[in-house]
């Protein structure tokens, strides 16, 4: 198998291992096969890839887009460090109202799928943190939504974190009311 899956305690969100064959010169790794993310459950078409730098101390999140333009994202750290987040959104779901959090790295050769339906943030922890995202929806602005990063009872290891003022500006989680 190309690569192997690591469940968390949220259904449908789980790590991505991938391969990495190294070298004197480097090292090479494949991050998307279809038949082999199809074998892991990764049923998806992606419709738009992002990329963000990040410097130290930023959180980014928690963010997701409501129906009918609700994604899937896999997202992975192509260098740096960051803690990655994501908050079970789905009010059906055995695990409604919690979240998951993994570390990625560019030494760590992984990448998180996040299933629609929840929210995604992540803490960069180092100088900087460049991050590669895939999306299944095409960004719609009216529906691009978000819960406050600190209200969901997560404890950051971070004093003052830089924040956009619109992440600073989310509704709480406890007087969010969940379209999923």
């Amino acid at each position: 198998m190309q690569f192997q899956k690591r469940d968390s305690k949220i259904e449908g969100c789980f790590e991505v291992l991938y391969k990495q064959h190294a070298d004197s010169r480097g090292f090479f790794m494949k991050t998307s096969h279809t038949p082999s993310f199809a074998e892991l459950g990764i049923n998806e078409t992606w419709t738009e890839e992002y990329f963000s730098s990040s410097i130290k101390g930023v959180i980014r999140g928690m963010h997701f887009q409501t129906p009918p333009f609700e994604h899937a994202k896999i997202v992975t750290c192509l260098t740096g460090r960051i803690l990655d987040v994501v908050l079970d959104l789905r009010s059906a779901s055995p695990s409604f109202g919690e979240y998951t959090t993994f570390e990625l790295s560019k030494d760590i050769p992984s990448a998180v799928f996040i299933p629609r339906g929840c929210a995604h943030g992540f803490l960069s922890l180092a100088d900087e943190s460049l991050m590669f995202y895939k999306v299944t929806s095409v960004h719609a602005p009216t529906h691009d939504a978000g819960v406050l990063w600190n209200s969901f009872g997560f404890k950051w290891p971070v004093e003052n974190p830089i924040l956009s003022e619109r992440d600073s500006r989310f509704a709480r989680f406890e007087d969010f009311t969940s379209p999923f």
